[in-house]
C-alpha cells in the first residue's frame, strides 16, 4: 500500500512538473522570440536613421540655419514615420525567411541566413544615406532611382574619395559597423527554434499585420508617398523628414515623366511660349561680316553669389568680375538643372531640366534632338567639346557627339605631366586651360568650341603649389573657385594673343550653384543663380534688357542669332536674349516642384492642388499672392502649356516647333 502511495504520488510529481514545462513553453511561445527580434532589430534601425537624419542636418546646417526650431523639431517628429516605412518594406524579404525557414531547418543556419540576407538589404541602403549627407548639396534632393548614375562616376575614384572624405567615410563605416554588431548580438542571443508551430504562425501573423501598417504609413486611404513630407514651404526642410532608403524606393515609379494634357489642341497653348512667333533680333544690321567663332566656358559649381561686382562684396572671382562692365551680363540667369550632367544638355542641346532624371541618362536619350554642333556643321565650323574629367564621365563624350560636336577632349586626349592629375577627377584646371588655349589655335576658323572646368568640383582639390595662396572663405569651395578663376585668366591672357581672339564670341556661365554663404541666396531660387555673360573683343552690343530672366536653354537660340544661322527647329521653351520677349520666363524644375520665374511673380506647383503665386521679391516664397483673375489665370496657363509642351514633347518624341 505504501509501495503503491508512493508511485502515485510520484506520477503526480511528474506531471505537475510537466505542466509547469508546458505552461513555461507556452509562455514563451506566447511571446515568442521572433517578435522580440523583430521588435529590438526595429527599434535599433530607426535609431540610426534619426541619427543620419541629424548628421544630414548637422552637415547641411547652412541650408537650415534660418528655419525655426519648432519647423526642425516638426520633421524629426515626422521622419520616423518615413523611416518605419522603408524598414517594414526591406523587411519583408525577412519575414518569408522567418516564416518558413525555422520549420524544417536548424536554428543555426537559420540566424545565419537571416542575418546575413539584414545586412544585404541594410548595408548598401545606409551606405547611400551617408552618401547622401554630402551628395544632397548637388542634386538638391533626396537619393533616388536616377541618382544611381553616381556610382558610375565613382568607378576607379574609390580611393581619392575615401581619402578626402575620410572622416566622414571613417564615421559612416563606424555607424554601420556597429549597428551590425548590435543586430549580430540580438540574433545570437534568440532562441529561434519554434517550440510550438501554431504560435510560430500566429506570432508572424501579427508581424506581418504590422509590416503591411508600417509599410503603408498608417491607416489613411493611400499609402505613404513622397506628397506625405511636403509638410512645409521651404522644399529643403521637406528632405530633411525624408530619408534616402524612402526616397529610393518610392522613386522606382515616380521618376518617369508623367503625361499630361491640360489643352486638347496645339493653338490653344502653343502661342503663350517663349520661344513662339518670328521676333525681330537687335542684332538685325548689326552682325559681324565675317563668320565669327564661339567659345563656350562652362564652370563648374561657380554660384553667382562667389562674384563681387554683381553682389557689391569682395568676392572670390575677381578676373571674372573684371569682364562684368565689358560684357553682356545678365543679372537674372538662372541655370536649368542643380547637376552638371543636366547643364550640358542644356547648353548644348537646348534641352531643360525638366524631369527627375537627366535627359542624358533617361529613356528619351535615344529621342531626336538638334544640338549646337548639328546645325553648325552645315555652316563648316571645326567643332569640339573639351573636359579634364576622364573620358566616359557622365556620358559627356557620347552626348556631344551625338549633338554633332565631333571632337572630344578628356583627360585620355591631354597631353601633360603625370602631375596634372589631380587623382580623383582627373586634369588640374591650369594646366588643361593651357591645353585647351593651344588646341584652339590649331583649330581652323570657324570654330565652335565649349570647355567645362574640373577643379572646383568636390572634393574642390587644386595643386599643392596654389595652397594657401588664396584668401579663406565661410566654404572650401573658394579655394578652389579662385584657382579656376586664376586659370580663366590666364586663359584670356594667352587668347588675347592669338588671332583668332578678336572674332570670337565667348559665352561663361555655370553648370549649377553649391552651397550659399550671402543670406539673399539661400532660397530655392538662389539654389539656381548662376552668373551668364556674353563677351566679344570687338562687338558694339546694342542695348538689351540685363534684368529680364533667362536660363541655360537661351544659349543656343542665343548663339545662332548672334552668328546669323537660322533655326530651324526650335524648343519653344528658350529664346534669344536678342529677342525682345517682354513675357518672358524661366521654368525650373526640382524635388517634384515646378518653379515659373517672371519679372514681377514666382508661380509654384507641386503637381497636386493649386498653383501658388509670390512676388519675385518675396525671397522665401512666404506669401502666397491673390493676383487679379486675368493675371493669375496667365501666369497658370503658360505654367501649364510649358510643362504639356515638354512632356508630351518627350513621350512623343516631337519636341521640336515646328514638329519633326
Amino acid at each position: 500500500m505504501e509501495l503503491a502511495q508512493y508511485r502515485a504520488y510520484n506520477q503526480a510529481i511528474s506531471l505537475e512538473s510537466m505542466e509547469i514545462h508546458s505552461l513555461k513553453a507556452f509562455k514563451t511561445d506566447r511571446i515568442n522570440t521572433w517578435l522580440s527580434l523583430y521588435l529590438k532589430t526595429f527599434v535599433i534601425s530607426i535609431a540610426v536613421y534619426s541619427f543620419l537624419r541629424l548628421s544630414f542636418l548637422v552637415w547641411n546646417w547652412g541650408l537650415f540655419k534660418s528655419i525655426g526650431f519648432g519647423d526642425i523639431a516638426r520633421a524629426f517628429w515626422s521622419g520616423p514615420r518615413f523611416d518605419s516605412c522603408a524598414m517594414a518594406i526591406l523587411f519583408l524579404p525577412l519575414f518569408l525567411i522567418s516564416f518558413l525557414l525555422p520549420v524544417f531547418a536548424p536554428e543555426r543556419l537559420v540566424k545565419a541566413i537571416w542575418l546575413t540576407c539584414l545586412g544585404i538589404l541594410q548595408v548598401p541602403f545606409l551606405v547611400i544615406n551617408v552618401i547622401d549627407v554630402e551628395f544632397f548639396n548637388f542634386a538638391g534632393r533626396r537619393f533616388t532611382l536616377s541618382s544611381l548614375f553616381i556610382f558610375q562616376e565613382a568607378q576607379g575614384k574609390l580611393v581619392g574619395f575615401f581619402t578626402t572624405y575620410f572622416p566622414g567615410c571613417a564615421a559612416g563605416i563606424a555607424l554601420i559597423a556597429f549597428y551590425m554588431w548590435c543586430i549580430n548580438r540580438i540574433v545570437k542571443r534568440s532562441e529561434l527554434k519554434p517550440k510550438s508551430i501554431l504560435w510560430h504562425f500566429i506570432s508572424h501573423f501579427f508581424i506581418l499585420v504590422v509590416l503591411v501598417i508600417l509599410g503603408r504609413g498608417g491607416f489613411q486611404q493611400k499609402p505613404i508617398d513622397f506628397v506625405d513630407a511636403s509638410l512645409f514651404n521651404a522644399p529643403v526642410m521637406n528632405n530633411l523628414v525624408l530619408n534616402s532608403t524612402f526616397s529610393l524606393i518610392k522613386s522606382s515609379d515616380k521618376d518617369k515623366l508623367p503625361q499630361v494634357q491640360f489643352f486638347t489642341k496645339a493653338d490653344d497653348y502653343i502661342p503663350v511660349l517663349n520661344g513662339y512667333g518670328n521676333k525681330a533680333s537687335l542684332l538685325d544690321g548689326i552682325r559681324p561680316k565675317t563668320k565669327q567663332n564661339v567659345v563656350v566656358i562652362l564652370l563648374e559649381s561657380f554660384a553667382l553669389e562667389y562674384m563681387g561686382s554683381p553682389n557689391k562684396q569682395d568676392g572670390y572671382t575677381p578676373f571674372l568680375d573684371s569682364l562684368v562692365s565689358k560684357s553682356l551680363f545678365y543679372k537674372n540667369a538662372f541655370a536649368n538643372g542643380r547637376r552638371s550632367v543636366e547643364g550640358v544638355s542644356s547648353i548644348v542641346a537646348g534641352i531643360p531640366a525638366l524631369m527627375n532624371e537627366a535627359f542624358i541618362t533617361s529613356e528619351f536619350a535615344s529621342n531626336y534632338f538638334v544640338g549646337l554642333g548639328s546645325i553648325l556643321s552645315e555652316q563648316n565650323y571645326h567643332l569640339s567639346f573639351f573636359h579634364g574629367g576622364n573620358n566616359g564621365t557622365m556620358y559627356f563624350d557620347r552626348f556631344t557627339k551625338s549633338a554633332g560636336i565631333s571632337n572630344y577632349f578628356g583627360a585620355n586626349e591631354y597631353v601633360g605631366a603625370i602631375e596634372d592629375n589631380d587623382k580623383v577627377w582627373g586634369i588640374f584646371d591650369g594646366p588643361f586651360f593651357k591645353f585647351y588655349g593651344k588646341k584652339l589655335t590649331e583649330f581652323k576658323q570657324p570654330f565652335f568650341s565649349m570647355i567645362f572646368s574640373l577643379s572646383s568640383h568636390h572634393p574642390y582639390t587644386i595643386p599643392d603649389a596654389y595652397k594657401n595662396k588664396y584668401k579663406k572663405g565661410p566654404l572650401e569651395i573658394l579655394e578652389s573657385i579662385q584657382y579656376a578663376d586664376e586659370a580663366l585668366k590666364d586663359f584670356f591672357a594667352f587668347a588675347q594673343t592669338q588671332s583668332w581672339y578678336e572674332n570670337t564670341l565667348f559665352v561663361i556661365t555655370a553648370d549649377h550653384t553649391q552651397k550659399n554663404i550671402l543670406p539673399e541666396f539661400d532660397n530655392e531660387l538662389g539654389h539656381f543663380r548662376v552668373p551668364l555673360m556674353m563677351y566679344h573683343p570687338k562687338m558694339a552690343w546694342p542695348k538689351v534688357d540685363l534684368d529680364m530672366p533667362v536660363q541655360h536653354i537661351d544659349i543656343l537660340p542665343s548663339v545662332l542669332d548672334f552668328l546669323g544661322v537660322e533655326n530651324k527647329f526650335k524648343i519653344l521653351l528658350a529664346e534669344s536674349v536678342f529677342k525682345p520677349t517682354p513675357h518672358k520666363t524661366v521654368l525650373l524644375f526640382n524635388d517634384n516642384l515646378y518653379y515659373q520665374v517672371g519679372r514681377l511673380f514666382v508661380s509654384v506647383w507641386d503637381k497636386h492642388g493649386e498653383i501658388r503665386h509670390y512676388a519675385i521679391d518675396d525671397l522665401r516664397l512666404a506669401v502666397p499672392l491673390e493676383l487679379a483673375p486675368e493675371i493669375k489665370a496667365s501666369l497658370e496657363k503658360k505654367l501649364r502649356a510649358s510643362i504639356q509642351y515638354f512632356n508630351q514633347g518627350m513621350w512623343d518624341n516631337r519636341l521640336y516647333f515646328p514638329n519633326k
